[in-house]
């Protein structure tokens, strides 16, 4: 009579063939229909060996050295294989348990050694300039932090940020992707723009210079800028649109500018708490919103601002301690 080969070789005979070819193995075929797991434990087989396929492509190491320091691991932990109730199968989960632990391994020893982590924050009163690992630069404005995660494998970037930067991210074919705390995703290849995304205020507010970008939140419409537009998103309304106005003037921070196109008092003071690192308090909350200004400001210190403001409206200001209070003449 044939001795027939373990099914545990026959998976290794499938798994080595072209995984878009039409296998003809029948002891195979009447494995997997003897027990749907069977069938199920297969496909699991075959996307830990397309991962490892993956890695070895990407980062062009020998696959056999790969394996065999794995199992050598392998070899020095206490693995538990369990038995199964049909004797005839024994082999068959040896074989399955091993390739199962082989891909956890694989996965947890090589692929977490690859991430790298980078964070900043800057805080009232100061900014700073930063180059990530891929390269790229960032301009952050006071109150600013961000995280950049880095994955050397598989060239992946990604970013949590909050407050105001301006990026210039270098060119990959790979997406760089900034999370905001309001839920906003702002995806680049390579371009330069401006963010202003501060927790506590209504609107996150992009300016592109240069490339493209796209803005998605769930629930929301996506948009995609070019080069010279500007786009908000209303943290109240939920609601994603372009703007009008002039990019440039979004980027006057740089340049200890500040443009004011009908901005409201409230609105100047709570920059200026960011830049000067000061607590400025309005006696009349109603002036904060009924006065608004248009021009462009570009002083050395908050007193020179307050100063400027108190010839352009009718209002006031004292120190008391380190608080600046405002209110109405």
């Amino acid at each position: 009579m044939e001795e027939k080969f373990p099914i545990g070789e026959h998976i290794v005979d499938h798994l080595l063939e072209d995984k878009k070819s039409s296998i003809d193995n029948r002891e195979l075929d009447e494995w997997k229909q003897a027990n749907p797991e069977n069938k199920s434990d297969l496909g699991r087989y075959q996307k830990i060996w397309e991962a490892a396929e993956d890695v070895s492509t990407l980062q062009k190491f020998d696959t056999g050295k790969a394996w065999t320091e794995v199992d050598s691991k392998l070899k020095r932990q206490n693995i538990r294989v369990r038995l199964l109730k049909n004797s005839a199968f024994i082999a068959t989960g040896m074989a399955a348990s091993l390739l199962i632990f082989l891909g956890l391994t694989f996965y947890t020893n090589f692929f977490s050694g690859f991430d790298s982590t980078i964070a900043m924050s800057t805080t009232y009163g100061s900014r700073s300039n930063i180059v990530l690992p891929d390269g790229s630069h960032v301009n952050l404005n006071a109150g600013s932090s961000i995280e950049y995660r880095y994955n050397k494998l598989m060239k992946t970037r990604d970013v949590d940020f909050s407050g105001e930067g301006f990026f210039e991210v270098a060119k990959s074919k790979k997406p760089f992707i900034i999370h905001t705390p309001d839920g906003l995703n702002v995806k680049v290849l390579g371009t330069k723009f401006n963010l202003s995304s501060y927790p506590e205020d209504q609107q996150t507010q992009t300016s592109l210079v240069e490339g493209s970008v796209e803005l998605s939140k769930s629930g929301v419409e996506k948009l995609i800028l070019s080069p010279g537009q500007i786009a908000s998103f209303d943290k109240n309304s939920n609601v994603l649109k372009y703007n009008e106005g002039e990019v440039n003037q979004n980027l006057g921070w740089m340049q200890n500018k500040l443009y004011m196109e009908n901005m409201s008092l409230h609105e100047v003071c709570l920059r200026l708490e960011r830049w000067y690192d000061v607590k400025i308090v309005l006696n009349d909350k109603i002036i904060g919103e009924k006065i608004h200004y248009t021009g462009v400001l570009r002083e050395q210190t908050v007193l020179d601002v307050l100063n400027a403001l108190c010839q352009l409206s009718s209002i006031k200001y004292e120190i008391k301690g380190k608080e600046i209070l405002i209110s109405g003449k």
